[in-house]
């Protein structure tokens, strides 16, 4: 989970590096290099890293107790989905030149 969604993070950062060398056409430089860079060294990592972490050990927590296939399974799953999500938006990078 945290790759994954360090991963998405990057890869938005990367688009709108792209769209922004696209506009200033700066052939040299290299959009997801930059990104991963900048994502390391922001803060934003570890706390994703952070948040991933908890948010996987609730849900690795109230596994064994649910029955495989059940509603109460996939109401967990679909609210681990949404914690994945609201982290994501809540760290992403800024966006360049805004």
């Amino acid at each position: 989970m945290q790759l994954g969604s360090a991963a998405v993070i990057i890869f938005e950062h990367t688009f709108h590096l792209l769209e922004q060398r696209r506009n200033l056409e700066q052939g040299s430089v290299r959009p997801l290099r930059v990104a991963v860079q900048q994502y390391m060294a922001s803060p934003n990592a570890a706390a994703v890293r952070e948040a991933m972490s908890s948010v996987a050990h609730a849900y690795e927590a109230g596994f064994s107790r649910w029955i495989s296939g059940s509603a109460k399974r996939s109401q967990k799953k679909a609210e681990l989905i949404d914690t994945i999500i609201e982290v994501v938006l809540q760290h992403r990078l800024p966006t360049p030149g805004v």
